[in-house]
């Protein structure tokens, strides 16, 4: 009977510590189920995040494009007027020489009307 007693009692004490370790299981189970949903609700998280920033991105170069368009069109305008300018100036220096090669011409005339109206006063 003692036998018997002996067996039990290792029977208990082997039953005892497999509940400790089945509870400490239990236990971690439960820790890594909560960190589980932990890492669940912080890639949801982060998912969402990236879909936002993403959304901004294309909201940033949508209007980056249109910015670069419109500067495009800024530039070309700005040549445009530039081309303008220097055949503005150009054209003016034309006139400015023609001006000048008539006021000489009428200068010239104008002496020598004064000379024949003095010859023919003369006479």
């Amino acid at each position: 009977m003692e036998k018997f007693k002996s067996k039990i009692a290792t029977l208990r004490s082997e039953a005892d510590a497999s509940i400790e370790r089945a509870e400490a299981a239990e236990q971690q189970l439960a820790g890594a189920k909560d960190e589980v949903t932990a890492k669940e609700q912080d890639i949801f998280s982060l998912k969402n995040r990236i879909t936002l920033l993403e959304s901004q991105l294309e909201k940033t170069e949508a209007t980056g494009s249109g910015s670069k368009a419109a500067l495009r069109e800024h530039e070309l305008k700005a040549e445009e007027l530039e081309r303008k300018v220097k055949n503005l100036e150009t054209e003016n220096e034309t006139l400015e020489s023609q001006l000048e090669q008539m006021t000489a011409k009428h200068l010239e005339v104008k002496n020598e009307l004064e000379e024949t109206l003095r010859a023919m006063d003369d006479m």
